[in-house]
């Protein structure tokens, strides 16, 4: 059995360095974060009204009898996830759907799932929702026992680790049901994408969709005043392989479609650019969220998006009690706006302080910006090595000089630069490349302005415009 996953503690506003990473945590906000640490700043920033739009298109789907299929696209650390959980917070969504979550980071087997395994798993994850559900209101779902007996059956022949434990259907009760479902949880979690020719998999995919048809089925008996959401979440991270993506959104996109219930899933940028009508999803509910800009089109500061993301840390933290005025400014500006980036880069600083004020006595208990420094220079080493081209990673076969070459063309604004292809797909997926705004708007970050000014420092026909870490000291003799 899977053991369970301990609740991570609330976030707290950090009043010193010390409290820098509770409130900095990586990840989305939970629900009952949102009113003290949610900014609507970044959303008002990118002016597309993603959230609104997704609300409004549910709703709208539900009330007139269509499935709604959707997928929210962008960079890492734009906020995805914490939209979605502010989205599900909304009394419209509340109030008509029951929703199901599957992540594919966490339950599955990020490197090798398949089709089979995301069916699987969206199907166990829908009875558990509804069991849960229906024990919050004090009623039994007692058709739980009689649909897993039957899907256990119908789909051992195809996961190994099902095989020759009927033993576990016999078990009567609450514990069965746990045991079962842990069960099945477990074989989608550890062994990932199974080995079978294309009839095998044909009849898995047909039967999984048939069992999930079933089960929507009761539970909407059960739960007739809802309607089920499904919210497929992190299946845009960098550990899962595009072709992973592409056998379930694209090859088998038809069994996706065919499924009777609403669903949102989160893809990644070049993904959904790459396969344009391809996937299951129509266009006009493909909804971008879109990297905000630090600096505008020429590389001259831009301060609606800094001002966005001084009010997201205000919130997090008492940022004048903690940081340097020029720490903080420069950690901002080295994020090139990416929420986790920055978030890991301030905890990491503010261990730095700690540290510094306790082997120094009378040195301040402050983030000053050589802490922020030596940060910043760890990160852009990090970004330098992670876009290079390495033999072990089997979705990025572009060459470096393919990839300076294209940095170099979008940071001077060649229009031909921003044309799709598998470079700026790859600068895309590596953040070397910002996706700003709907009109076609690409931006380095800056970390990618720094390494091309170390690429071309003796280059006289390549021109610094702006666009880097021009507030980061030299480093140390």
């Amino acid at each position: 059995m899977l053991p369970s996953i301990r609740q991570r503690p609330l976030l707290q506003k950090a009043q010193d360095v010390r409290g820098l990473p509770f409130a900095f945590r990586p990840g989305p906000l939970r629900a009952e974060e949102l009113a003290q640490f949610y900014s609507d700043a970044l959303d008002k920033n990118r002016a597309n009204k993603v959230r609104s739009r997704l609300r409004d298109d549910l709703v709208d789907n539900a009330k007139i009898g269509y499935l709604f299929k959707g997928v929210i696209y962008g960079n890492r650390g734009t906020g995805k996830s914490t939209e979605i959980n502010r989205l599900l917070e909304e009394p419209a969504i509340k109030q008509r759907f029951l929703v199901v979550r599957v992540d594919a980071l966490d339950e599955l087997n990020p490197q090798t799932f398949g089709a089979a395994d995301v069916l699987l798993l969206i199907c166990v994850k829908l009875i558990e929702t509804c069991r849960a559900h229906c024990e919050q209101s004090g009623e039994a779902f007692h058709e739980c026992f009689t649909i897993l007996g039957d899907l256990h059956k119908r789909v051992a022949p195809w996961f190994p680790a099902l095989q020759d434990r009927e033993q576990v259907t016999t078990i009567h009760g609450a514990s069965g049901e746990l045991n079962i479902l842990q069960l099945l949880k477990a074989s989608v979690r550890v062994e990932g994408q199974r080995k079978m020719d294309l009839a095998q998999r044909r009849e898995t995919l047909s039967g999984l969709t048939e069992s999930i048809s079933i089960v929507a089925q009761v539970v909407q008996q059960r739960l007739p005043d809802l309607e089920i959401l499904l919210i497929g979440e992190n299946f845009d991270k960098e550990q899962i392989p595009p072709v992973l993506l592409d056998e379930t959104f694209v090859q088998y996109a038809t069994v996706l479609r065919d499924i009777p219930i609403h669903m949102l899933f989160t893809l990644p940028v070049p993904f959904v650019y790459a396969k344009g009508q391809s996937l299951v999803f129509a266009r006009e509910y493909r909804y971008p969220v879109y990297d905000v800009p630090l600096f505008d089109s020429n590389h001259k500061r831009e301060p609606k998006g800094v001002a966005a993301l001084q009010e997201l840390l205000q919130l997090r933290a008492d940022v004048d009690a903690i940081f340097d005025p020029g720490a903080l400014d420069l950690l901002l500006f080295a994020s090139g706006g990416d929420l986790y980036l920055l978030f890991a880069m301030i905890t990491t600083s503010g261990r730095l302080a700690q540290y510094r004020a306790e082997d120094i006595p009378g040195s301040p208990p402050l983030v000053l910006t050589e802490d922020a420094a030596t940060v910043v220079r760890e990160q852009l080493g990090v970004f330098r090595n992670e876009l290079g081209t390495s033999s072990t990673d089997s979705t990025d076969k572009t060459t470096w000089e393919a990839k300076r070459d294209r940095l170099r063309r979008v940071y001077e604004s060649d229009p031909a630069a921003i044309v799709p292809d598998d470079v700026l797909y790859q600068l895309l997926r590596r953040r070397a490349i910002l996706f700003c705004n709907g009109r076609g708007r690409y931006a380095l970050h800056p970390f990618a302005v720094e390494i091309l000014r170390e690429q071309f420092r003796n280059d006289s026909s390549f021109v610094y415009r702006g666009g880097g870490l021009d507030q980061l000291p030299p480093p140390p003799a």
